[in-house]
């Protein structure tokens, strides 16, 4: 039994890799709600001693003012006593004694006392005393002016907790043969402590009056003390956790407050001590320790629930983050790449670019020199052409992870093809110093069927790769051949390069997009180049292979299955120009919001003998067409995007006007958008066909000659089309 249980119980190094993570998330997650919990109840704990010790503080400052106010009664008592004697005094003791009876029944004084400077007492009674014989004797000599002090009295008729107030007069008063000197009155303790606020905190608090030698005055009924205790010689044995005994008795013999934190035997306790004025008595507010612990605690308790509920979200929400964390280390390295890809378009879009404007400046240089002209005229037209394969690397990524990708495949001159190429490498190569060379072996059949672009652009990708990563002095070559095969041919194309290589590490990824091998020394790229010549060729029925070895060279091998083309193929598109010569006559409006643009295209259909109207934008074209005569107009170029009114609006309002040639005038959009949804908008919106920017110019005439056969014989009496 024992060998089954472990062998049930072993966990294979997968299941503990599974297991782990999660493991993890527990530990991180009652890290992170224990530490929340603990923080939690640390800012609780501190605001409920800012509230308690504050509250105590106010609850002392209340009872301090109380007594203060009830002691200013009882004084002015006494002077109203003393006022009445100033008054009296010739009368009889008996009188005064009398009259000291009413006072002491109209006022909280339990007794009155005169005293005599010759030591005599007289009381309120009709009693006459020697001042030694009473137990306050001590007190009244030692008071100055005025003094009130506690005093416990045990006499059959008056017995109990009173104050002592003690008052010396300035000037003695005369009465009937004595010189009375001073007054004594007696007042219960309990008549302070009306409007006090002594049991506070559930009875868990407490306040107590002392005198500045620690004598308790009075306290709460909860305050145990052993006979005549005092309050600081308790303090005095403390463990103080805040301030010091010397502090507080500094504090108290500046009259001064004080607040302090200290533990007795039975427990640890606050306290907040305030002087009451003009006296030498004070408040102490005493609170146990254990209020502010049960506060929190009961805080805390109400925040359980809450804290649980957080907990379940807390380990949800990790486990989540874990889970999109592990699945999303591919898609974050995807985004890396594509970071590092918008970094470098800049130097993929400026080297073509650079390349058109080094021709320019060279054309200017030159322009008696017509045949050289023609040289940079090719290469310009070269390099701006690849400057548009490079721009549309991105939406051709675009339309592959979309599934979009489309092929069109017309017949073309491989040769021509090929010359092409050869244009643009020239320029590149010499600026670094390269040998650049191109074979054509065996190509028997130049005139193939295929998607021309497509093809140059896999080629370009390859040979602008081999330029990048050659250093100076080294050589890259383009090799072309054919193999017959029934109703096509195999035609082979081989980039080579003696360049620094590639890793067999980063040959196995080469295929993916935005994927770059790091060189020291070598320029950055796109990423893009590799992956889009793999898909390019793959939609071509083809086959992309690469052979490199570090420190001696790469060899890219292209092969693609092209039939044979039925006609003979020309020169390319641009060489048609100076055959359309039906455009004579023709009368085209031209609809483009760019000057430049609207310009370029007014001056090439004014070289074919066109007669052009300008428009800037669709609002000026449709007043424009609906104020002609029938017929005037041959022709539409209309450009998509516009102000006021875009192309579709445009086109739409035209076909929708009631004359017979709205309908049937061939309308041609032209616009930088390339995308179907864009072309079929244009096509639903009335047009004829769509011309993408940059212009082909001999594709634009090809497009006009097509659809409308624009020239001025062809128009019937209805000024519309035959």
């Amino acid at each position: 039994m024992t060998g089954m249980w472990r062998r049930g119980a072993a966990k294979s190094p997968r299941q503990s890799r599974r297991i782990f993570p999660y493991a993890i998330t527990v530990v991180v997650a009652a890290l992170l709600i224990g530490s929340g919990y603990w923080f939690y109840r640390q800012s609780i704990t501190q605001a409920v001693n800012f509230t308690t010790t504050s509250f105590m503080n106010q609850i002392a400052d209340h009872d301090a003012q109380s007594i203060y106010n009830q002691i200013s009664r009882q004084w002015d008592s006494l002077d109203t006593l003393l006022d009445r004697l100033a008054t009296t005094r010739e009368e009889d003791l008996s009188d005064i004694s009398y009259l000291m009876s009413v006072e002491a029944q109209a006022s909280t004084f339990g007794k009155f006392f005169l005293v005599s400077d010759k030591g005599t007492v007289h009381d309120s009674a009709y009693l006459t005393t020697e001042l030694d014989r009473m137990d306050w004797a001590d007190t009244y000599r030692s008071t100055r002016m005025r003094s009130v002090v506690r005093y416990d009295l045990d006499e059959p008729e008056l017995w109990g907790e009173y104050l002592l107030y003690v008052v010396k007069l300035e000037k003695p008063v005369h009465c009937k043969g004595e010189l009375i000197e001073g007054v004594v009155g007696l007042s219960p303790v309990h008549d302070i402590e009306e409007g006090l606020r002594f049991e506070s905190f559930d009875g868990k608090g407490l306040a107590i009056v002392v005198q500045a030698s620690g004598d308790v005055v009075t306290a709460s009924k909860y305050y145990k003390r052993a006979g005549n205790e005092n309050f600081f010689s308790i303090l005095h044995d403390a463990t103080f956790l805040t301030g010091s005994y010397e502090e507080l008795l500094t504090s108290v013999s500046r009259d001064e407050d004080a607040f302090i934190e200290y533990e007795l035997s039975d427990g640890t306790y606050y306290a907040s001590i305030k002087p009451i004025e003009d006296s030498d008595w004070f408040v102490a507010v005493k609170v146990n320790s254990s209020v502010m612990a049960d506060q929190v605690n009961g805080l805390l308790m109400r925040s359980l629930a809450f804290f649980g509920v957080m907990a379940v979200l807390l380990a949800a929400v990790i486990v989540i983050i874990t889970r999109s964390v592990r699945d999303a280390r591919v898609a974050r390295a995807s985004e890396q790449a594509k970071s590092t890809f918008l970094a470098n378009m800049s130097h993929e879009i400026r080297t073509p670019l650079n390349g058109i404007v080094g021709l320019l400046y060279l054309m200017r240089q030159n322009l008696d020199d017509r045949k050289r002209l023609g040289e940079y005229l090719d290469q310009a037209d070269a390099s701006a052409t690849f400057l548009k394969s490079v721009i549309t690397d991105v939406l051709d990524m675009s339309k592959i992870e979309s599934g979009q990708l489309a092929l069109y495949e017309e017949p073309f001159s491989l040769t021509s093809m090929v010359g092409d190429i050869e244009a643009l490498m020239i320029p590149q190569t010499r600026s670094r110093s390269l040998a650049f060379s191109v074979h054509l072996n065996n190509v028997m059949v130049p005139d193939v069927v295929g998607d021309e672009m497509r093809i140059k652009q896999v080629v370009v990708n390859l040979l602008g790769n081999a330029v990048k990563f050659t250093p100076e002095g080294g050589s890259v070559t383009l090799s072309v051949s054919q193999q017959p095969r029934d109703d096509e041919v195999l035609t082979i194309m081989e980039v080579s390069d003696t360049g620094r290589g590639m890793s067999p590490e980063f040959l196995s990824r080469i295929w993916e997009p935005f994927e770059q091998e790091k060189r020291p020394g070598s320029q950055n790229g796109t990423g893009l180049g590799t992956a889009l010549s793999k898909v390019l060729v793959d939609a071509m029925g083809g086959s992309i292979d690469v052979a490199s070895t570090e420190g001696e060279g790469t060899t890219f091998t292209v092969t693609l299955p092209l039939p044979v083309s039925r006609d003979e193929v020309g020169g390319h598109a641009a060489g048609n120009e100076e055959s359309v010569d039906t455009l004579e006559g023709a009368s085209v409006l031209v609809v483009e919001d760019n000057a430049v643009n609207r310009m370029i295209l007014v001056d090439i259909l004014e070289d074919e003998g066109c007669v052009v109207t300008e428009a800037s934008d669709g609002r000026v074209a449709l007043e424009c067409f609906e104020a002609s005569e029938v017929g005037s107009f041959d022709a539409v170029l209309m450009d998509l995007q516009m102000p006021v009114m875009d192309g579709y609006e445009a086109a739409a309002a035209i076909r929708a006007l009631p004359r017979p040639d709205a309908a049937r005038i061939p309308i041609l959009a032209l616009t930088a958008n390339a995308f179907r949804d864009d072309v079929a908008r244009a096509l639903n919106s009335g047009m004829d066909d769509v011309i993408t920017k940059p212009l082909d110019v001999g594709l634009l005439f090809e497009k006009l000659k097509t659809l409308g056969s624009v020239t001025p014989t062809t128009k019937g009496e209805d000024g519309g089309r035959d």
